[in-house]
């Protein structure tokens, strides 16, 4: 998937303030780094995880809902997931850490911006369409 779809994603709407964190938290580690479903549900979902499965769930309709994204991938365009010891964990691809990278108003959330700050209701990154021929 190329990044510039990618972007789209993350550019059409408003992105609310669940998805901004699972965004972060795989944005901050490492490139080759794993992340167990149980550490992303303690950090952005205080531990529940009906509310992670709502959160991973609702990226993968924002995914399949671009226009620019072919098929259905869903969360798997940005996020890779294996299972480790008998547990799922994910990672953030490179392209889409690229996409993160070419959305200024995202970036900056997501860099200067605590989880607990990102976490408090009504937080969300209004969208940054990309501009159309001038």
């Amino acid at each position: 998937m190329n990044s510039h779809a990618l972007e789209q994603v993350l550019r059409r709407k408003s992105i609310p303030r669940g998805q901004i964190t699972l965004l972060k938290y795989l944005y901050e580690r490492d490139r080759d780094e794993w992340v167990a479903s149980s550490e992303l549900t303690d950090q952005i979902r205080w531990g529940e995880t009906d509310q992670f499965r709502g959160v991973v769930g609702a990226f993968g309709k924002r995914v399949n809902a671009t226009p620019e994204i072919t098929g259905e991938p869903g969360t798997s365009a940005f996020f890779e997931r294996e299972n480790i010891d008998g547990k799922t964990h994910y990672r953030l691809r490179p392209e889409a850490r690229d996409a993160i990278e070419s959305v200024s108003v995202l970036l900056d959330k997501i860099t200067h911006h605590s989880m607990s700050e990102l976490l408090e209701e009504g937080t969300e990154v209004e969208a940054e369409r990309l501009a159309t021929n001038p």
